[in-house]
């Protein structure tokens, strides 16, 4: 399908043991048997030591692999080669190759010509970007089940089963002076819904995923000085924010992220919630309660030593619904004994914690990840999807109602021929059967080069 060669490092430029060249395209062979010492030798899916020249002068001893297309990553006639990691000589190797008219590649050139040559769909080449990118196990989890076809093989199954409804759709149009039915509409109906029921669950799927690769918001929220600060330092393991004495300390949002049971937390540490005393101190607190609207947990950090206060409760009722998770902080002062006491008065389950010292620190992180395994369980079965695929299933989950009230009301059989045949091209928009070039272009130019 490509007339020209393509070459960039798949690898890092830094200084690093080896790094990796990558070449494909129709003179790949050609111009890496004129460059490479030992190129007798060079064959398909085989390691081969030997050395690349240039001018005569080794640029470096690398180990070259050849596969021969279609039979590699991009579906063409292709190299890679394994040099020392350093990036002047990376360069060298690189110059050698662009002498003998083989041309830098772009962005994810490499990953659109798998695609562009059936090698992977649209949503396997985009689960290689997110794979590469990914910040948290359950990211490289989805990332690895979609590059092997799990979304895809859910939308294919789908399409299979509009396709042969449109097909019996049409039969009857076909045979409609044999007086022969081949799906009655009110079968029809149910199989829509099937179908329906069935998108809707894969839209689910792909909004929690999303929602999952974003991060779950995990807030810190309480009165001044009850040592929400010290209470990330301890859950970073790092002195991240500043601990004072002093109330109000914490005066604007501070935010890091964290792995918890396989998914990503953005943790945030954020002002005290209290009467404010001056214009600063009210954006930081104006600032926390709107962060605590969007939070999914809200970490509500009470004070061991001064019990459950009103100014707590008035916090507590602002929570709105939200999961909360009730830290008793300051047990090293109180003793532990303090947080049933609290718990039977006051109706909340505590978790006692010393934020000083470290006690009740796994008893908190076994609680968090309880609350995400409970709360959130649907991001394990999740898919990643970006706002291109989410775009797709809804227009698509809009079209089969207009689909199923087609049939309560007989519209003709050619028109709901038609939306089926619409409906099946929209989803092959999402694995990429169907894809504009823009589109493409769009999605491969967030690739890094070399991908």
């Amino acid at each position: 399908m490509f007339n020209d060669t393509i070459c960039a490092p798949a690898s890092a430029p830094v200084n690093s043991s080896l790094a990796v060249i990558r070449i494909s395209g129709p003179d790949s062979y050609r111009v890496a048997s004129f460059l490479f010492t030992n190129n007798r030798k060079i064959s398909h899916r085989y390691a081969v030591y030997g050395s690349i020249l240039s001018d005569g002068e080794i640029l470096d001893d690398v180990i070259l692999v050849y596969y021969n297309g279609p039979h590699s990553f991009t579906g063409e006639d292709m190299v890679e080669i394994f040099c020392h990691g350093n990036p002047l000589v990376v360069s060298k190797i690189m110059r050698a190759f662009f002498k003998k008219g083989i041309r830098p590649a772009g962005p994810g050139e490499f990953s659109q010509r798998a695609f562009l040559n059936g090698k992977i769909d649209l949503t396997g080449a985009e689960a290689i970007n997110s794979l590469i990118n990914a910040r948290s196990d359950w990211e490289i989890k989805a990332s690895i089940n979609q590059m092997h076809g799990s979304l895809k093989n859910e939308i294919q199954k789908l399409r299979e089963k509009i396709v042969i409804l449109k097909a019996d759709i049409e039969a009857g149009i076909d045979f409609s002076d044999q007086d022969i039915e081949f799906v009655s509409y009110g079968s029809a109906s149910e199989i829509m819904n099937e179908i329906r029921n069935s998108l809707s669950d894969i839209s689910m799927r792909c909004s929690a995923g999303d929602k999952a690769s974003r991060g779950l918001d995990l807030i810190l929220a309480g009165r001044p000085n009850v040592g929400k600060s010290s209470l990330m330092n301890l859950i970073l393991n790092e002195e991240r924010a500043i601990v004072s004495d002093i109330p109000g300390t914490t005066r604007d949002l501070i935010r890091e992220t964290i792995q918890i049971s396989g998914i990503r937390i953005n943790l945030t540490d954020t002002a005290g919630i209290c009467q404010a005393g001056d214009d600063i101190e009210r954006m930081g607190i104006e600032r926390t309660r709107k962060k605590i609207e969007d939070a999914s947990i809200v970490l509500m950090v009470l004070d061991a030593t001064a019990g459950i206060t009103a100014d707590d409760k008035l916090i507590i009722s602002s929570f709105n619904g939200k999961k909360v998770l009730f830290i008793l902080n300051k047990i090293d002062i109180t003793g532990i004994e303090i947080a049933e006491e609290l718990s039977m008065k006051e109706g909340y389950s505590l978790i006692p914690v010393s934020a000083k010292n470290g006690t009740g620190f796994s008893e908190l992180e076994s609680a968090i990840t309880s609350v995400i395994s409970g709360e959130f369980v649907d991001y394990r079965n999740s898919f990643l999807a970006d706002v291109r695929v989410l775009n797709i299933l809804d227009l698509s989950l809009e079209q089969t109602a207009g689909i199923v009230s087609m049939f309560g009301i007989n519209e003709l059989p050619e028109i709901i021929a038609f939306e089926l045949n619409e409906l099946t091209d929209r989803l092959a928009e999402i694995t990429g059967e169907i894809t504009p070039d823009d589109i493409l272009g769009s999605i491969f130019s967030r690739f890094c080069i070399g991908k």
